[in-house]
């Protein structure tokens, strides 16, 4: 009796312990937002540079500065950015602030002239932000505490998770673009409405593709209407480590590249009908498949291709530019809502995806397709009708649900008619010339 009850105490200790660690820690989170903006202020004041006028649309800026710290595909959808900023402003310098991981893509991007990024964080969620920050500010020291920016966009929408906001803060240029953030309050409304007067909060747009919301910050800017597609320069060496996996799979009349990873697992699919997709392609047509993913993905691609009746062969861990340059080799990209659909359809390929996002769902949804579909002509999303339940305006599930409802024989219908509009576009080619 007495251990029982000394037990019962120990585990509503526990309780309170846990409750009173939770509540401290969101009072922290709390407190965290002005006194990062009261760390940015003085880091900005320890070294004062020449204040310069308030850039207008008619000056020409010397340097421009574009922060885009999120993943692969938000990258390639902000390449349009770029190219535009160059037609505008020919002599300027136009510095693009990346992960480190991304930083390829932009490489052999002729727009870019300079390429930055923070120093890479751990997944340690305890103090993943704080060390966000803390890179984010050694940038800011590192590159930009004695050079004059004149205009910084942040073309992003959603939340800031990667301190984009506190770099453009620590930049204060005198021309800095963003969308509307989470609203501050107390404290953190002060400091923003006082000391940091020269950014300017674009409204959110109305839901649309990201790349045309990219494009509008730079229509805002220039008052240029803005017409550039996502891009992603090859060279010749990518293109070479894509013949060595493609070989002589171009006497094949189809080459399928395939991708099953996601960032999200909701978004995955089993592997067992991305087989199932490919033997029913077979049925109909010779193809060869091209799977491409990850180093960490490779047992599971092993796996996928031990159920493949056809000739095929797997990219595991490349580069990035050496990815695309195989997906550019491929005539019909399939697989998930992921960075490598974006990459396909900047180098010319079909992507054919699925989401797990219903087709009545949230348009304005993180997964919904009519904001983050691959930005193509030629892209094709096969959607779940409506949400499984729970779900309601868009798939909550952490592992795959509402995915699941996409079965193989849609998608490989989907790809039968994409492929013939192929095969159509060629022979109409032969039969001009």
């Amino acid at each position: 009796m007495i251990f029982s009850q000394l037990l019962s105490k120990l585990k509503s200790q526990k309780t309170n312990w846990t409750l009173e660690a939770a509540r401290a820690w969101r009072s922290l989170r709390e407190r965290r937002v002005p006194f990062v903006l009261l760390v940015a202020i003085l880091l900005r004041s320890l070294h004062r540079r020449t204040p310069s006028k308030q850039s207008s649309v008619y000056d020409e800026p010397k340097n421009i500065l574009v922060i885009r710290l999120d993943a692969m595909g938000d990258v390639v959808m902000t390449t349009p950015i770029f190219r535009e900023l160059k037609l505008r402003y020919q002599n300027a310098t136009v510095t693009a602030v990346v992960q480190k991981g991304n930083s390829a893509l932009l490489e052999t991007n002729p727009y870019v002239d300079r390429i930055l990024y923070p120093s890479p964080v751990n997944k340690s969620r305890l103090v993943q932000q704080f060390r966000r920050e803390y890179s984010v500010a050694h940038l800011y020291w590192k590159f930009f505490r004695k050079e004059q920016v004149d205009i910084a966009l942040r073309p992003a929408l959603g939340p800031d998770i990667y301190g984009a906001n506190l770099l453009l803060r620590l930049i204060n240029a005198p021309t800095s673009l963003m969308y509307s953030d989470t609203p501050q309050r107390g404290l953190a409304r002060k400091i923003n409405t006082y000391a940091f007067r020269s950014m300017r909060s674009l409204p959110r747009p109305h839901p649309q593709h990201e790349v045309l919301s990219n494009l509008a910050v730079v229509k805002h800017l220039t008052g240029r209407r803005c017409t550039s597609q996502p891009e992603v320069l090859l060279t010749e060496k990518d293109r070479a480590f894509a013949k060595r996996f493609i070989g002589d799979a171009e006497r094949y009349s189809t080459i399928v590249g395939v991708a099953f990873g996601a960032q999200a697992r909701k978004r995955s699919w089993p592997l067992e009908r991305w087989a199932e997709v490919i033997r029913l392609l077979a049925e109909h047509r010779a193809i060869f498949v091209l799977v491409i993913c990850s180093e960490a993905e490779r047992n599971d691609g092993e796996f996928l291709r031990s159920m493949l009746s056809v000739e095929n062969r797997m990219v595991s861990g490349a580069a990035l530019r050496e990815a695309a340059a195989c997906l550019e080799a491929c005539d019909l990209f399939i697989g998930p809502d992921s960075g490598l659909a974006h990459l396909a359809a900047a180098v010319g390929c079909m992507p054919l995806v699925i989401s797990p996002h219903p087709a009545n769902g949230d348009i304005n949804h993180g997964n919904s397709p009519v904001r983050f579909a691959p930005y193509s002509d030629h892209a094709r999303v096969i959607q779940p009708e409506i949400a499984t339940p729970p779900c309601r305006s868009g798939c909550d599930a952490i592992e795959p649900h509402c995915i699941l409802q996409i079965t193989p024989e849609q998608v490989a219908k989907s790809c039968d008619e994409m492929l013939s509009l192929i095969e159509q576009s060629v022979t109409a080619r032969w039969s001009k010339n």
